[in-house]
């Protein structure tokens, strides 16, 4: 559960939990330095697009309802933006019945899982518009010369239309292209490769930013690292038996594996008959 912060750079600065705040911001400036995500202009050229963009800061509570983490993002106001600005906005995201299939077939199976967050998931992806912003206040690198910079946005930014859309598509070309594996046409969202029951096969359901990875421990690395590489993701190889997942807790109880495979098999044997 998120609780609402302050609403600005000053107003955050000048409250109790400054310093946390501070140290988020900072946080959120260096991950957009490292990816590059934007470069600093003199002047917007005649007849280009710039939108607004503001600090959206806020905690992440833990169940006793203390703060967890101190958040906070850089978000454009994609309501702002013009057709012109912007062209293909969908993004197909992995539905609930293919997630619990995945699931079902590393029980079944006896596979292991990992599970990878991309913690600045759009800020990775390069945008293909021309968009131009004057940042907000904030801890910027002194070489900017100004508290506010003029920039042109290179990668994509929480808030602007086409944010999820570039980000799945740089998900789908490291998947397909880099690795090797296909795409399911019949649940968008989900990839796939190999044979499972073979033990060279592997499933991978993507929602957003929660990549989910079925397979061998050693399918699950040669897979995982290249993804850690390619958008700086957290987690782990190889999940505890309870984890987190979407809201979900998740447990591996290998006492109930047997009868799984049992009752697995018996509904594969019942769909051979049709």
């Amino acid at each position: 559960m998120i609780e609402q912060g302050p609403k600005t750079y000053r107003t955050a600065l000048g409250e109790g939990d400054a310093e946390q705040w501070k140290e988020a911001i900072v946080k959120e400036v260096t991950s957009m330095e490292s990816d590059e995500g934007f470069t600093c202009i003199d002047k917007v050229p005649g007849g280009a697009s710039m939108i607004g963009i503001r600090w959206v800061i806020g905690g992440k509570l833990m169940a006793n309802g203390t703060i967890d983490k101190w958040k906070v993002r850089l978000v454009g106001s994609g309501n702002l933006q013009k057709p012109g600005d912007y062209y293909d906005i969908t993004c197909p995201v992995i539905d609930s019945a293919s997630i619990r299939h995945s699931l079902g077939l590393a029980a079944t199976q006896d596979l292991e899982i990992a599970v990878l967050n991309i913690p600045t998931a759009f800020l990775a992806c390069t945008l293909h518009e021309t968009l131009y912003i004057r940042l907000p206040e904030g801890e910027w690198p002194d070489s900017y010369g100004q508290a506010r910079p003029l920039v042109k946005l290179d990668n994509s930014l929480y808030g602007i239309k086409e944010a999820s859309r570039e980000y799945y598509e740089e998900v789908f070309d490291s998947i397909v292209d880099d690795l090797g594996l296909q795409a399911s046409i019949a649940a968008p969202g989900l990839f796939c490769g190999g044979n499972l029951v073979e033990a060279d096969g592997v499933l991978i359901p993507v929602y957003v930013d929660d990549i989910m990875i079925v397979g061998t421990s050693v399918l699950i690395a040669s897979i995982a690292s290249p993804l850690y590489d390619r958008f700086k993701g957290a987690g782990e190889v190889q999940v505890p038996d309870t984890f987190q997942y979407l809201g979900m807790t998740v447990t591996r109880d290998g006492r109930k594996q047997s009868n799984a495979i049992d009752q697995f098999g018996y509904i594969n044997r019942l769909l051979d008959r049709f």
